[in-house]
This record gives C-alpha cells, sequence and structure tokens, in this order.
C-alpha cells in the first residue's frame, strides 16, 4: 500500500455552488477515517485561482520556428474557516456545519471584475495571453509531516 493513501476521505456537501458576492457558501464536510489521525486543523477555504496562459514563437533547434505556450496559476483570493483545532481525530470522522463568506464587490481584486479587469483582458488577448478565474472550496485535515487529506469542488461567484 502506498503511503497515506486510502487512510481516510473528506466529503464536500455544499448547500449552494453558485453565491452572489457578499453572500456564504454553507454546507457539510463529512471526514471519513480509518485510523486516528493526529492534526493541526481541520478547515473549509474559498480560493479564487488564476489561470493565464501564453502563446507565442519560439526557434527550435536549428532556427526552425515553433509555438510556445506556458500556464501558471495564481490564488488571488483566499479566506478560511476553521472547523475544528490541533487535536487527535478518531475513526469514523465526524461531520460538521460550514459557512463560508465570499467577498463583497467591492474588496475584489482588479483581476476578477470592472471596468480595469474588462481592459486588462483586452490588452492580454491581443498580446496572445489568456486569463481566467475559478473559484472552489477546499476542505483539508492539515496532518504534520504527512500527506493532508482533502477535497476541492469548483464553485461560482457572481
Amino acid at each position: 500500500m502506498v503511503f497515506g493513501l486510502f487512510e481516510g476521505s473528506i466529503e464536500l456537501r455544499a448547500n449552494n455552488t453558485t453565491v452572489n458576492c457578499g453572500e456564504a457558501f454553507t454546507g457539510k464536510l463529512v471526514l471519513k477515517l480509518k485510523k486516528p489521525k493526529k492534526a493541526r486543523q481541520l478547515r473549509v477555504r474559498l480560493i479564487a485561482v488564476q489561470t493565464q496562459r501564453a502563446t507565442g514563437v519560439a526557434i527550435i533547434g536549428t532556427g526552425s520556428m515553433g509555438a510556445k505556450s506556458t500556464k501558471q496559476e495564481n490564488i488571488i483570493y483566499s479566506v478560511d474557516a476553521v472547523l475544528d483545532g490541533e487535536k487527535e481525530y478518531m475513526p469514523p470522522g465526524g461531520e460538521y456545519e460550514f459557512r463560508v463568506q465570499a467577498p463583497a464587490r467591492s474588496s475584489l481584486p482588479a483581476e476578477l471584475g470592472g471596468t480595469l479587469g474588462t481592459a486588462i483582458k483586452a490588452v492580454q488577448m491581443l498580446s496572445g495571453t489568456q486569463s481566467y478565474t475559478k473559484w472552489y472550496l477546499e476542505a483539508s485535515l492539515d496532518i504534520p509531516g504527512g500527506m493532508d487529506i482533502s477535497k476541492r469542488m469548483q464553485v461560482s461567484v457572481q
């Protein structure tokens, strides 16, 4: 058996997968463990991940040209809801209610909207760069010195 695999899982049950700015995601996290696990914390995090893809021309080998593509991902927004603290989590696990607040529109980074965001996207499109943002709810049991038990689900903030 590969170390850390199949020692447990997290089930993320969201009551809503789309919210408006300033509203909250709510639901239940179900932690399933096969053996006791000492962990720092159990949390649910709302994150916005911005992906940028750039396409250009590259000189390959003996002067021939080809397309070059790069991809970069950055977390541009993150907020945590800590559900439980440092302790030894026992099997079978447990159920935890969660509530994670989406940001107000005024506190969103420029990359996520507004007139400036639209202008930035237009310039990027003309230069061969594409940028898009995806929102996720991410639940994890933070295990020191080991592999975290985690689950990620895509959501939408409008």
